[in-house]
């Protein structure tokens, strides 16, 4: 265990935009502890490897190389297994994936203290005991195609893919109907161990074709390794659908829709005692001030420790 303690932590970040949140994000991670592995989006303009690496100057800073992952693509996916594939060949003691608009809401030895001592745990999410059948077929078990980017062709896709669909059921095609596997839905973000992120760079190629042109799997594909496997009984939370206490991050779905509600300023006494490592997601163009609060209060502490 002694051993154990003493090995750095991994975060791995994807960015598509927002580049002044991602360097406020790298240099409250900075820390000669732990290392930074970045994905920049393959259409983000604008970002250099310098700069990003300037704003990190005790962590050790590396990038792999970028994919146009637009949302709700496969290729997203393949972004995040080329962080753990890199990270992972070096020993870690965690895996913590973030976006480039999340924030810890901890200094970094408070963090490391809290996964010291949830070593071997697995800080994944899961929906439900079972997942929705019908989000599941809907969202891998028909032909998605990729999302265009020229205004004109999104707004093509937005009206034929629903036909698409509907006709993928009419003639009862089911990708998955046959297939030996559990899927699993949950949450993107997580914080796993070494021995898991091994297990998804080493498994992950027996369960890749399921995702193949596919819409939001992001969601599914974790899930999907870990309910086949030992790590099931491994994780830090055995409930279901709470994702804050599953992952350790504040998250809140309650606007219904696709994204996470941006967080502001009204939330920043109620995350700074949420009790949560980190949260997600903030927007400059919304509220800088809560970033601001945010940073500043989180090194404040790191300085007084």
């Amino acid at each position: 265990m002694e051993r154990e303690t003493q090995l750095r932590h991994a975060y791995l970040i994807t960015a598509h935009s927002k580049k002044a949140q991602l360097l406020n994000l790298l240099g409250l991670l900075d820390d000669p502890e732990n290392d930074l592995y970045l994905h920049i989006d393959k259409k983000a303009q604008g970002f250099t490897e310098a700069e990003m690496i300037a704003a990190a100057p005790h962590s050790r800073v590396s990038f792999v190389p970028r994919l146009d992952a637009r949302w709700g693509s496969e290729t997203f996916i393949d972004a995040i297994l080329s962080l753990i594939c890199l990270a992972s060949e070096e020993e870690h003691a965690f895996y913590h994936l973030l976006s480039g608009v999340d924030l810890p809401l901890k200094p970094q030895s408070e963090i490391r203290a809290f996964f010291n001592a949830h070593m071997g745990e697995e800080f994944v999410s899961f929906e439900r005991e079972t997942a929705k059948p019908y989000i599941i077929e809907g969202r891998i078990a028909r032909w998605h195609w990729r999302q265009p980017v020229h205004p004109l062709l999104k707004k093509f896709h937005r009206r034929a893919a629903p036909t698409s669909i509907f006709l993928q059921r009419v003639f009862g095609v089911n990708r998955i109907k046959n297939a030996p596997v559990v899927f699993q839905k949950g949450g993107v973000w997580f914080s796993i161990t070494h021995a898991l992120a091994r297990y998804a760079v080493e498994e992950m190629p027996r369960y890749r074709a399921y995702y193949r042109h596919t819409s939001c799997a992001a969601e599914i594909w974790l899930q999907t390794l870990v309910a086949n496997s030992p790590f099931m009984q491994r994780r830090a939370y055995m409930g279901w659908d709470d994702e804050l206490a599953a992952t350790m991050r504040y998250v809140d779905w309650s606007g219904g829709g696709a994204s996470p509600r941006v967080l502001t300023s009204a939330d920043f006494d109620m995350l700074m005692h949420s009790g949560m490592l980190f949260a997600r997601k903030f927007d400059d163009a919304v509220d800088a001030d809560v970033i601001k609060q945010i940073s500043d209060c989180v090194t404040s502490v790191e300085k007084t420790t």
